[in-house]
C-alpha cells in the first residue's frame, strides 16, 4: 500500500519552495484555462479541482527545466528521501498511467479488476475505498501505477462519467491522445 503522505509531501515541496512561485502560477493558468491569473487574483477551487490539479502538476505539467515535477524531484532528491521510498517513486514514474477505466469486476475492500478504455488492456488495483462507490460497468478516470509489487490507484479522488454503455469503449479504444485529469477536470466542470 502506498504510504500516506508519500506523494503528499512531493506536492508540499513544490509549493512551499520559492523557486517554484513561477512555475506554480504558470501551471495554474494552463490547468484552469486563465492566462490572466496574475499573483494577487484568485481562482474558485473545490476538492476536486484542487485534487486533479496537484495530479496533473505532479505527474504531467513540464517545468522549465523539462521534466515533470515527479521525474525532477527522483533526479534531485531535494529532500533526502530514503532508499526505499525513492524506490517507490521510482516504480510509480516509470509505471504510471492515467486513463478512463472500466470496472469489469468489484471485489469490496480489496480491490477492482478494471479495463483502459483506450487501451484495452485490464488490470488488477488493490482499492478498498473505491470498492464501495462503483459497480460494474462504471466508468472514471484514474491513474495507475506499480506500488511494489501490485497496481494501486495513486491520484486524486475520481469521478464517475457514465455507465459503459455500447460503443464507449470503441470510441477511446485505440485514440492516440493522451488523457490527463486537466481533460478529466474540463469534462467534471461541464457535467
Amino acid at each position: 500500500m502506498l504510504p500516506k503522505g508519500s506523494i503528499a509531501k512531493i506536492y508540499e515541496y513544490y509549493f512551499i519552495t520559492p523557486r517554484y512561485s513561477e512555475e506554480i502560477l504558470r501551471a495554474m493558468r494552463e490547468f484552469f484555462d486563465r492566462p490572466d491569473l496574475d499573483r494577487s487574483g484568485s481562482l474558485e477551487m473545490n476538492d476536486k479541482s484542487e485534487g486533479l490539479f496537484n495530479e496533473w502538476f505532479l505527474y504531467d505539467f513540464v517545468l522549465s527545466n523539462g521534466e515533470t515535477p515527479l521525474r525532477s524531484f527522483v533526479k534531485e532528491d531535494p529532500l533526502g528521501t530514503s532508499a526505499a521510498e525513492m524506490e517507490l517513486y521510482k516504480n510509480i514514474l516509470k509505471t504510471n498511467v492515467y486513463g478512463l477505466y472500466e470496472v469489469k469486476r468489484v471485489d469490496m475492500d480489496k480491490g477492482l479488476a478494471l479495463k483502459n478504455l483506450q487501451s484495452g488492456k485490464e488490470l488488477y488495483v488493490q482499492e478498498k475505498k473505491l470498492t464501495k462507490q462503483v459497480q460494474p460497468r462504471s466508468v472514471f478516470f484514474g491513474r495507475i501505477g506499480m506500488v511494489g509489487d501490485h497496481h494501486e490507484l495513486i491520484g486524486a479522488d475520481t469521478f464517475s462519467i457514465q455507465a459503459a454503455g455500447e460503443g464507449i469503449g470503441s470510441y477511446f479504444h485505440g485514440m492516440k491522445f493522451k488523457l490527463t485529469p486537466k481533460i478529466a477536470h474540463d469534462i467534471w466542470k461541464r457535467q
